[in-house]
């Protein structure tokens, strides 16, 4: 797994109707009021980095891996420090701030604790957001005011519980003005995403289980800035020091490959990722399989198991040719002795077993026991 466990594993927005859903990003809220703002172009791309060159360690692309809170690809980058070490974050543009959220984790014999989210738009239709913010700055603070007045029922996910609470703002800050810190021994990278309303809809094969306008519509935030900008952010997208050289050096969210296993898979109607499955490639390296395991397969706890695709035979074969032909699957890992059976029942559903250790062998020795599970799309 490319990047370290993070505290702000999903975020819960109260929809206009009442319901609590899930929303596709770990930002605080969706549909920001941006009435007034000018019409995006040229002059509304972002035009700071909201960190300084050298704070940033790197910067890991959108799709990353971290099950279970994030057994999906993620839809957001994470802007990593020099390990352990706070750095100031400043609006990346003329921005206005629509919402702020405060979000409580307890759990795992830890004390409390609080960070911040920030959702903001440089125009009408872009729209971008900050998560894992340590601290406010006192001028963005007192512009906000108190925070704690809306606040979601608690939830469970990654052994934490978390409680968010969110505040309708609006507060234009120019370009370079303080907007808090960010990193420090507890907190690590810093949240960066992005959605436009004008881009066109991610073509994930069950669009109804994305629950957002910014899940549909998620783009690469480094895309939004100017030119100057953007090609010195892209020179920090990497993971453990490895930089992505496969376009898109961004990375990619969505992976559903229709009729085929690749992309998403739900174990049950749960909104969270927790119990889910993804079948797709690496962040940093999209030419390796990653099979995303949430909670709901016994024999693992939740992890990330990566391999090196074929394009033919019946051992660890691309997920995106794998069809639901009659046939069983075998894969073998490069960070693991397990092996898992795998089968595409139909378009729609699909088998999955944890299947002992060593090599796959004799395919005519291949078959699911009482401990497959069953997920769908």
């Amino acid at each position: 797994m490319p990047v370290s466990e993070r505290s702000w594993f999903l975020a819960i927005v109260i929809a206009a109707s009442g319901m609590v859903v899930l929303a596709a990003a770990c930002s605080g809220s969706t549909g920001p009021d941006t009435s007034g703002l000018s019409a995006c172009g040229a002059g509304t791309l972002l035009s700071v980095s909201p960190v300084a060159y050298s704070d940033i360690r790197e910067l890991a692309p959108l799709g990353n891996l971290n099950p279970p809170g994030h057994t999906f690809p993620t839809d957001h980058m994470y802007l990593y420090p020099p390990f352990g070490q706070s750095f100031p974050v400043v609006a990346p543009g003329n921005i206005r701030v629509t919402s702020v959220t405060l979000q409580k984790r307890t759990g795992n014999g830890q004390p409390e604790f609080d960070d911040y989210g920030l959702d903001f738009s440089s125009c009408r239709t872009q729209h971008f957001w900050f998560g894992h913010l340590a601290s406010l700055s006192a001028g963005l603070s007192a512009s906000v005011g108190a925070l704690g007045g809306s606040c979601n029922a608690p939830y469970q996910t990654g052994g934490y519980t978390f409680q968010q609470c969110f505040k309708t703002v609006s507060v234009d800050l120019a370009a370079g003005a303080a907007i808090g810190t960010a990193g420090g021994p507890l907190e690590g990278a810093l949240d960066l995403g992005a959605f436009d309303d004008d881009a066109p809809a991610l073509a994930y094969v069950n669009t109804s289980r994305v629950y957002t306008q910014s899940g549909l519509k998620t783009v690469c935030p480094v895309d939004y800035f100017v030119a100057g900008v953007r090609d010195a952010l892209r020179q920090k997208i990497a993971v453990n020091g490895a930089h992505r050289t496969i376009e898109p050096v961004c990375g990619t969210v969505m992976q559903d490959v229709a009729n085929r296993a690749q992309g998403r898979w739900f174990f049950d109607a749960t909104d969270h990722e927790d119990p889910h499955l993804a079948l797709v490639h690496t962040s940093w390296a999209p030419a390796i399989g990653a099979m995303s395991i949430g909670t709901s397969l016994p024999g693992t706890p939740p992890t990330v198991l990566t391999f090196n695709p074929v394009q033919a035979g019946r051992v660890n074969l691309d997920f995106g040719q794998v069809g639901a032909d009659g046939n069983i699957y075998c894969y073998q890992f490069t960070n693991a002795s397990t092996r898992v059976f795998l089968q595409l029942v139909s378009a729609a559903t699909l088998k999955i077993q944890m299947a002992g250790t060593g090599a796959c062998g004799d395919p005519a020795t291949w078959s699911f026991g009482a401990t497959a599970v069953t997920f769908s799309r």
